[in-house]
């Protein structure tokens, strides 16, 4: 964890150096004003952490005007960062090829910063369009009908995240009226009083066959304990290495490992695999991360966590580290993985070319008539 925060910190603070040396470039600053704007990069690099303390101090509401102000500026110092050197990109080109560059440096960084503001905004509208995913499986391990299953991953309720984000999510349950719902981690990320009035919105839809869920990584760095308290309480049976049959199928509910000890319920399967034997019942894993592990038997895998990259273009950052995309990959054995952009936001209250999703999957038995 904490070689993790010093890496953090310093790539964070290194935009903060590359922001600082384009406007150093561009206006000339005198060696007063560059310290004042290198010391407000400090304290913005560091703004982060401040976030964290204040909202485990009891301080909600100095830690939400905090987080507001902190994450809306990393995503903009994102963005312009991106920008930033593709415009660099653009001005080494043209000298390599002895063309003049038509911006002068003052020009650019106006350039660049008004379209990141321009792209934080087009960012912002689209973290709040939250769309419905439909999925269609047939299997002849269902006996006759079908069993429609929404998704939801990644809310991250808390300091961000709240009733009115929350709201919107139950009206979409409240539209497609699934049969059940499953959570696939990171529902809860934070602390404080709200958490127990976001508990009882789950309960404006109640699907006829329940709600299940299991810990994500965040779920964790929220606390364990006050995390399953509100997955129960909000109507939820947390699946650890635990499985539940309901609806002719079976589902399978795995933590997420992500920096946690070794323990019974942290991904291991005692005595849950001795429930599947039945090699002809539809089993659906529950699982945080998209990783896909020889064991246990699964037909469908749904996990979140990745959020689709939410701002381009990490997309790319983490296909390279789970060698998936989001959406239906057929694996090659015939099993089935779906990855949940999720429906919320981490840090920056922001996506970008990776819009929020509930994901509605419809299980339909081959030897129901057509």
């Amino acid at each position: 964890m904490l070689s993790f925060l010093t890496i953090a910190l310093l790539v964070y603070g290194s935009m903060h150096l590359y922001a600082l040396r384009k406007v150093w470039n561009a206006f000339g600053l005198s060696c007063g004003a560059g310290l004042a704007l290198a010391l407000a990069g400090t304290v913005l690099t560091g703004s982060p952490l401040l976030v964290w303390l204040l909202e485990r101090h009891g301080t909600p509401q100095a830690a939400a005007v905090t987080g507001w102000l902190s994450y809306v500026w990393m995503g903009f110092l994102f963005l312009f960062l991106c920008l930033g050197l593709l415009l660099d990109l653009g001005r080494a080109l043209a000298r390599r090829l002895n063309r003049n560059w038509p911006l002068s440096k003052r020009t650019a960084l106006q350039a660049v910063s008004l379209l990141a503001l321009a792209t934080l905004g087009y960012g912002f509208v689209e973290a709040r369009q939250l769309r419905v995913v439909e999925v269609h499986i047939t299997t002849p391990k269902l006996a006759a009908g079908r069993v429609t299953i929404a998704q939801i991953s990644d809310l991250h309720l808390g300091l961000m995240m709240g009733g009115e984000f929350l709201d919107r999510v139950m009206a979409k349950l409240r539209e497609v009226k699934p049969d059940m719902l499953v959570a696939t981690g990171d529902i809860v990320d934070g602390h404080g009083d709200d958490l127990d009035a976001l508990a009882r919105r789950f309960h404006a839809y109640t699907p006829p066959l329940g709600a299940y869920a299991v810990i994500g990584n965040h779920e964790r760095h929220a606390g364990l304990d006050t995390s399953l308290r509100f997955l129960r309480d909000a109507g939820f049976a947390v699946l650890r290495s635990q499985s539940a049959r309901v609806g002719g199928i079976v589902l399978l509910g795995l933590d997420d490992t992500l920096g946690a000890p070794s323990q019974a319920g942290d991904g291991s399967l005692p005595g849950a695999e001795s429930t599947l034997a039945n090699a002809s019942e539809f089993v659906v894993l529950l699982k945080h991360q998209p990783v896909v592990d020889p064991t246990p038997r699964f037909d469908l895998q749904l996990s979140g966590h990745t959020h689709g990259g939410q701002i381009f273009p990490f997309g790319g950052l983490t296909w390279l580290r789970y060698r998936i995309n989001d959406g239906l990959t057929e694996l090659a054995d015939g099993r089935s993985l779906y990855v949940n952009r999720g429906a919320g936001t981490w840090g920056p209250p922001i996506r970008l070319f990776s819009a929020p999703e509930i994901t509605l999957v419809s299980i339909r038995s081959s030897h129901t008539a057509r």
